[in-house]
């Protein structure tokens, strides 16, 4: 089975073409905005996982918004077929993402393989309101 490594968001990253390493850009875990409902700035999700037990299985992993109120909203689906290597990264740009309430947000990251969706990682994204902005 597919293991995370690691799971953050940042507002830019950056990845080397000769080793391929990945360089994370301003992490975040706030939003201020002057106004709701907001649309933040282009932001990244940024994860990598360990196929090396994976075999051959495809699994697929979502990105949820739940949102202080608990509504779940789904950002992105990505299906993994793996191919032979034993780390695999993978980055989603969230651009424009509409925010309509202050308080604690949470991008959750979810694998799913055979059965039901398993949550593997929450990531809390807080956004304030200052009007004085």
């Amino acid at each position: 089975m597919p293991e995370l490594i690691y799971a953050l968001i940042c507002s830019d990253l950056i990845i080397d073409k000769e080793s391929s390493s990945t360089s994370f850009i301003r992490t975040i875990e706030h939003a201020v905005v002057p106004e709701l409902p907001a649309t933040l700035p282009s932001i990244y999700f940024a994860s990598l996982w360990d196929l090396e037990s994976a075999g051959d299985t495809p699994f697929s992993v979502s990105l949820i918004l739940v949102r202080p109120n608990g509504e779940d909203v789904t950002l992105g689906v990505q299906e993994i077929k793996p191919g032979g290597t034993m780390l695999h990264k993978m980055n989603f740009q969230l651009p424009g993402l509409r925010v309509e309430q202050e308080g604690k947000h949470v991008l959750a990251v979810a694998m799913k393989t055979d059965g039901d969706w398993e949550t593997k990682a929450r990531l809390p994204l807080y956004v304030f309101q200052n009007p004085g902005t």
